[in-house]
């Protein structure tokens, strides 16, 4: 059985993977998601210009003197290259060495990752694999900088501190390991292992909570919600402290409680989605509470109905359709304050273009959050095994909701739902280009097509003892090309991995 309001996944041909990265990078009206650094053109552009004019500044200081008007004026150019990146927003900017990969922040530059390979390898040789820029460089700033990586006697990151230090350059700071090292302090390790295990904590209290308002619904009764609320400021509170902790517990899917586990996750995808596309913090709190509760009236719906293995009977779909009107009258006895959790009961099966149901009335449309929710319900369905159907490898799940943009689902939130969660998200477990088997831990917002794995078997289908860490941007520095890339994502059901949270 599946009430979903859009399927086209056997029917129609799916955007691949690159097509849908081309389709979230594009400009959007609206809604903007949590976006790498420079995500716009204007800024992407200024940020491979800060990059040139460093390599030209240190190009022309090898050729000529200090005082040639060559070096003044790339001197020049640089101190405004960083200038004009700080006027749109940041108060620092970092120049990272990843790896013998190129970034600026966290944002891959692959292309120009070889064409100023020059530059790297003077940085590396200086001990230096992270240089930020402050507000303020100016040009006699850079010139102490581009003077210090033409001193070939110079090789460790204390030597070259220290020269910056005695020129009394105080808006430029070296570092000899990139903010992008993997390597995090012991502090910040305990930090997220102990937000990880509350996080989980706090998902099994949501379970047991939802297990005892189903239960008094069923029975006809009016349950508190107080509980729910907790939950829902818990997993806020999560979220803000570290996404990834968060939205990696939707990789539990439990078959025996799949209603309980299903609205849990719902409610951690439509609040990671509310506070990227820019929901205040006290609406997010009504949204989360909403996508606990927004499939209550199926408390109503017979179990044999709901886990019934093909076609439902005509009879059959009419009690299925009951259930967001039976919700919203359940919700409405509860009689909390806030009501939006009772409109998006009654309207997250609407769709987009309100050809869903309950029909719509006159010229209404649908709730901001019901929207939200409705995405959210349609991934994580698609995601999860059924006693009726298979999952669906989460690329392809994406690849249905981008299809059915401006149909059943909101074109701007669904974009932004699909950068949000990557092209492949966290937990889908993926087979490289060598034939190795990973599982992707976090998603890289620059690069959505190159994530960040944990590769748990070799080509040869060995399993490792502990999984190697591999952030698929990296590139080659001979071709700009990425080092792996993805192939496929692998069905988890199919890899005998029995819970993929335990990777993430």
């Amino acid at each position: 059985m599946s009430d979903m309001p859009y399927r086209p996944e056997e029917t129609e041909v799916l955007a691949s993977p690159e097509e849908l990265a081309r389709e979230t990078t594009a400009p959007r009206p609206s809604f903007i998601a949590v976006q790498a650094p420079f995500a716009t053109p204007e800024k992407l552009n200024k940020a491979r210009e800060l990059v040139r004019t460093l390599a030209v500044a240190c190009t022309n200081s090898a050729l000529y003197p200090m005082t040639h008007p060559l070096v003044t004026e790339s001197l020049d150019g640089l101190a405004a290259s960083i200038a004009a990146l700080v006027a749109t927003g940041f108060p620092s900017l970092t120049v990272n060495i990843y790896k013998g990969t190129l970034f600026i922040e966290n944002q891959v530059f692959p292309e120009e990752s070889v064409v100023h390979r020059k530059l790297v390898e003077e940085l590396l040789d200086h001990g230096i694999s992270a240089v930020t820029f402050l507000e303020g460089v100016r040009a006699d700033d850079a010139a102490v900088l581009v003077e210090l990586l033409g001193q070939a006697q110079i090789k460790t990151i204390g030597d070259t501190q220290d020269y910056l230090a005695r020129a009394g350059v105080q808006t430029i700071k070296l570092a000899e390991t990139s903010t992008l090292d993997e390597r995090d302090s012991a502090e910040k390790t305990e930090r997220g292992r102990e937000t990880r295990i509350q996080a989980r904590r706090n998902y099994d209290y949501g379970l047991e909570a939802m297990r005892e308002i189903e239960q008094q619904a069923k029975l006809g009764r009016v349950g508190e919600v107080n509980a729910l609320q907790h939950i829902v400021e818990s997993l806020l509170e999560n979220l803000l402290q570290d996404p990834a902790a968060v939205m990696g517990l939707t990789t539990i899917k439990s078959h025996d409680d799949y209603t309980l586990n299903h609205s849990l996750n719902v409610c951690i995808f439509a609040l990671s989605l509310g506070s990227a596309i820019g929901v205040t913090e006290d609406e997010l709190r009504s949204l989360g509470l909403a996508a606990l509760l927004y499939d209550i009236g199926k408390v109503w719906v017979p179990e044999e109905i709901l886990s019934k293995q093909g076609p439902l009977t005509s009879e059959e779909w009419q009690t299925v359709k009951q259930h967001s009107e039976d919700g919203a009258v359940l919700l409405k006895r509860l009689n909390i304050a806030d009501k939006v959790p009772m409109i998006v009961a009654y309207e997250h099966h609407q769709r987009h273009d309100l050809l869903g149901y309950p029909e719509a009335v006159n010229d209404s449309k649908q709730h901001l959050f019901s929207r939200i929710v409705a995405l959210c319900d349609a991934y994580d369905a698609m995601t999860t095994t059924r006693p009726f159907r298979r999952e669906i490898r989460p690329d392809k799940a994406l690849s249905v909701l981008m299809q059915g943009r401006g149909m059943a689902y909101d074109p701007d939130i669904t974009r932004a739902f699909v950068e949000m969660l990557g092209i492949y998200p966290m937990g889908a477990v993926v087979m490289l280009d060598d034939g190795s088997t990973a599982v992707v831990f976090r998603v890289n917002s620059d690069d959505l097509l190159h994530p960040r794995v944990k590769i748990l078997a070799d080509p040869e289908g060995r399993w490792l003892e502990s999984p190697e860490m591999a952030d698929l941007r990296l590139v080659d520095v001979t071709t700009g090309k990425p080092l792996h890339s993805i192939i496929q994502v692998v069905q988890t059901s199919e890899t005998g991995i029995d819970d993929v949270w335990q990777y993430l």
